[in-house]
């Protein structure tokens, strides 16, 4: 073999090599959106809820790697069998022919909220017709939220834009999740913390999991293998010292 085709050769398996140790590095490989405090790339150990997920398996001998994307995508991408669970999902119905549910790991919580200076007031959804409200794409608060068609409803890719479409006075509502925007307006938006409004319309008090995809020849494998890890954390107190240690009670 002539010299710089044996150099090309050596960068080609030195590549091939490389990539293939990668994929060695993990057995299972989740999806995510940002959704911080409960998951992110940029936060310790990826967040509480990424790390109960990954200690659950790693009590089983696994290792889980995590790829963040927008949640539209981690979802679509899930159910067609890219990635071979989603983290985050709330509990819909319709969705259990794509996915496997875990057993709940925590609640989320989600309201409506706006600045103070705005005076908004209201004791049902029919009173918002004449306001703006940010929601993010491809999630559900609940039916009647979703479906409501009188609504003005912005939607964008994340709760973190709509936050900040809020204080910027483009926006005069949002749906979040109460965790949610309390990490926000003390991280990337400090000057809104004493400026929000909380409304006391809950749009969804609903469990929070890790689904598997049904996309996959070893749905069953996997879930087992949480279910198993998840029951012997649950059983020390281990979820909840995590939940601590990132600063959330259950």
């Amino acid at each position: 073999m002539k010299p710089k085709c044996l150099a090309v050769w050596i960068i080609y398996l030195s590549i091939y090599n490389l990539c293939h140790s990668q994929t060695q590095d993990y057995d299972y490989l989740f999806s995510a959106e940002s959704w911080p405090p409960y998951y992110d790339r940029f936060l310790k150990n990826e967040g509480f809820f990424a790390e109960i997920v990954k200690d659950a398996y790693r009590l089983q001998g696994k290792k889980v790697k995590i790829i963040f994307t927008s949640w539209k995508r981690a979802f679509e991408l899930t159910k067609k069998g890219k990635y071979q669970a989603l983290l985050g999902a709330y509990y819909v119905p319709e969705r259990e022919k794509f996915f496997k549910y875990s057993t709940e790991i925590c609640r989320s919580r989600q309201y409506l909220y706006s600045k103070k200076s705005r005076n908004i007031t209201f004791t049902s959804l029919s009173e918002l017709t004449p306001y703006r409200i940010g929601i993010v794409r491809g999630y559900h608060y609940s039916d009647e939220f979703n479906n409501s068609k009188e609504l003005d409803k912005y939607e964008a890719v994340s709760a973190k834009q709509n936050i900040k479409l809020l204080m910027i006075d483009r926006l005069e509502l949002v749906t979040a999740d109460s965790r949610v925007i309390q990490y926000y307006s003390t991280t990337d938006y400090p000057s809104l913390a004493n400026q929000y409004k909380q409304h006391p319309l809950m749009l969804k008090d609903i469990t929070v999991h890790l689904v598997i995809s049904k996309a996959i020849p070893n749905t069953d494998q996997l879930y087992q293998e949480f279910e198993t890890g998840f029951a012997i954390m649950k059983e020390k107190g281990l979820d909840k010292d995590i939940m601590r240690k990132h600063g959330f009670d259950q």
